[in-house]
């Protein structure tokens, strides 16, 4: 939590940056103080305010200078340009406060030529006190497939970033056979998205005619499986790739060279899947976990990050919505929160908002706003926050008078700065117009106002999601946004069964109705916490009656194994089965239990007879366990008399150490 002290400190550092911001640009002059070699290996080199030192520089290399590593270090505020030799201003080539008030700057040469690398005091200042300076050349760090650059897709747009070839070594991989591959080649890696349809373009920079193969694997190191390879199909003699028909959650590597290996450079890439499951912004990113989490700020200054997704929520009907929110690990130090957002604002999609206490949802307009703020921002004209991590719910992006709030967030904590997950639940009811807010299973805080009519303007049609952001101080922020609220389920689960046949594991599954159902994928786990995935299923898309499916795992594993099914619809959405248990290391089908009478009449009892301790539990219709019994050896009654039994099918797992079984139970009346 803040002071009113360190507010007046932000406040006087936005009006510097405002009033100053001329006095932050490059600097130029200088006197030589010698010539430098970088090499693959930090050097040190001692250089005053006002002096430069000259380097030769290969096109398309990565130039790192540094007072914060590599033994590198300061006494005083530097400031660091990269000057050509007529010591002309590089453009962008310049760093401040990379660490502290010190710099460190990461120049990519973009001529073979002579250069200049030009220390001063801020602002542009001569200072006689020696600094050390370290520098050094980087071969990049994707130079192969194991040290492959992670590229998210999940973006409205194309967010094309910038690499170099410079220093890049051949590749031990077979030659790709296509596009006149002559080796220097740098990697990429990605995650099929939902939707199997992923574009992959680049543009040029001082590569011009580039090329690009694209594999399959399960690793870096497993067998590739050339899915594309492409030389001009992108803008001028630049490689795209659209790519369909593949499956969501299996691993890409990308491999980018010079046609022919011809020039040695930079070029850009982006991603895109045409049909995302949300939009990102500002510093949001996918967590590459297939969590389908996302980090909203890195634990940097002055972030902001957002997220929409991309189907909109009708508020004339209830929800009943949980996430996950994680706000770093930073307590004293730590900011600035998160928001929930309900949103018809005219930006649409590519809203975001100001960095620090707005955390990105204010000054956005057509807003209603849950915010988790872990920064106390009172004094200084800002009087809506209390030195708690707290709740609050602000309208149309003014986040300094909340309609509800402020609350302390945790009913048991002052700081949710813990580095833990916590969930949060909110609800809303358009016949009441009441919206609720619970934090990890307590209620925090609701209010009551017709917001279709006072903030969306009589529209029910908005678009959700979240914003987070920081300022002077830092998270790492992060949140897990969970399946669409509000939205029609995309299947309706009937039973899912899994056996051991044969040495097989073997999956049964029913779904009940399914609407844009577009496949599931079959994943297993080790742990009941790390999933893989081991194929998919195409699913029969849109059914309002039972549709069946099987899987056979061939290899399992021999030991205890999870199976789950995650089910995709066709706009990306997607939802889990429960999770069923199997032991490979005994005959699960032995038998275990006599369950009796079956079928049973809903006022009779039911008997079970179990030949070991085991662990039962029922699930009704739509896969929801509504109970679970623990037995000894012998005879006993499932005790169901208050579970309101209804006339139809229940399924029973019966859990030992011996392993799992499952089986039917019917009711009639």
């Amino acid at each position: 939590m803040v002071t009113f002290l360190r507010l007046v400190i932000l406040s006087a550092l936005l009006l510097l940056t405002c009033f100053f911001i001329d006095l932050k640009a490059q600097c130029t002059g200088g006197v030589s103080t010698g010539t430098i070699t970088p090499t693959a290996a930090f050097q040190t080199s001692c250089i005053q305010g006002g002096q430069f030192l000259s380097f030769s520089a290969t096109q398309g290399t990565t130039y790192l200078f540094s007072f914060c590593q590599g033994g590198g270090s300061a006494t005083w505020d530097t400031e660091l340009t990269i000057l050509d030799n007529a010591g002309v201003i590089v453009p962008g080539a310049y760093n401040d406060d990379y660490c502290g008030m010190f710099s460190q700057l990461t120049f990519i040469a973009t001529a073979t030529a002579t250069y200049r690398v030009y220390l001063t005091q801020f602002t542009c200042l001569a200072n006689a006190t020696c600094q050390t300076l370290a520098y050094q050349f980087q071969v990049p760090t994707n130079d192969n497939i194991c040290s492959a650059t992670y590229i998210y897709s999940n973006a409205c747009a194309l967010n094309y970033k910038t690499y170099t070839t410079g220093l890049a070594t051949n590749s031990p991989q077979a030659n790709p056979g296509c596009a006149s591959y002559n080796g220097r080649d740098v990697w990429f890696s990605s995650k099929v998205p939902a939707s199997g349809k992923l574009l992959l373009t680049t543009n040029a920079g001082s590569i011009a005619d580039g090329a690009m193969a694209v594999y399959k694997a399960t690793s870096c190191s497993g067998v590739l499986t050339l899915l594309g390879c492409d030389d001009d199909a992108g803008p001028g003699q630049m490689p795209e790739l659209n790519l369909t028909g593949l499956t969501p959650g299996d691993s890409l590597f990308i491999r980018i060279w010079s046609y022919n290996n011809t020039e040695v450079g930079t070029f850009s890439i982006a991603l895109r899947d045409p049909t995302p499951y949300y939009c990102m912004s500002g510093q949001a990113s996918e967590i590459n976990n297939g969590s389908n989490c996302v980090q909203m700020t890195p634990n940097k200054q002055a972030q902001i990050g957002c997220m929409w997704n991309t189907t909109q929520i009708n508020m004339s009907s209830t929800f009943d919505y949980t996430f996950s929110v994680n706000m770093g690990i930073n307590d004293g130090n730590g900011a600035d929160g998160m928001t929930f957002v309900l949103q018809n604002n005219p930006a649409g999609l590519s809203a975001c908002g100001s960095s620090g206490y707005q955390l990105a949802a204010g000054p956005l307009i057509n807003t209603f706003i849950i915010e988790f703020d872990t920064f106390n921002n009172n004094g200084g004209g800002y009087t809506s926050d209390i030195p708690e991590d707290h709740i609050a719910i602000d309208i149309n992006g003014n986040m300094n008078a909340p309609v509800a709030g402020p609350i302390q967030a945790s009913s048991s904590s002052i700081n949710i700065e813990d580095g833990v997950n916590h969930t949060v639940r909110i609800t809303w009811n358009p016949g009441t117009t009441v919206f609720s807010v619970y934090f990890d299973g307590v209620f925090r805080l609701s209010y009551t106002n017709n917001i279709i009519a006072s903030v969306f303007g009589g529209n029910p049609n908005v678009y959700w999601g979240f914003t987070s952001s920081t300022g002077l101080y830092t998270n790492t922020q992060s949140l897990c946004p969970g399946t669409l609220p509000g939205a029609p389920a995309p299947v309706t689960w009937g039973k899912f069964d899994v056996y051991i046949i044969n040495k097989k594991v073997n999956l049964f599954w029913q779904t009940l109705t399914e609407e844009n159902t577009a496949l599931f994928l079959v994943e297993r786990s080790e742990d009941g916490r790390n999933y893989n995935a081991l194929g998919s299923v195409n699913a029969k898309g849109n059914s309002k009656i039972s549709s069946s499916y099987e899987f056979i795992d061939e290899s399992p594993v021999a030991k205890t194994s999870y199976y789950r099914l995650k089910q995709f619809d066709i706009n990306g959405d997607f939802t889990y089965s429960v999770v069923r248990v199997v032991n490979n290391t005994v005959n699960a089908s032995d038998q275990m239990y006599i369950l009796y009478p079956n079928p049973a009449s809903i006022a009779s009892d039911v008997n079970i007879e179990l030949f070991e301790k085991a662990t039962v539990q029922v699930y009704d219709n739509a896969n929801v366990l509504i109970h679970q019994q623990s037995f000894e050896e012998g005879k006993g009654i499932l005790n169901l008399s208050d579970k309101h039994i209804t006339p139809g099918m229940y399924y029973v797992m019966i859990q030992s150490d011996r392993g799992v079984s499952y089986t039917k139970l019917i009711f009639s009346n």
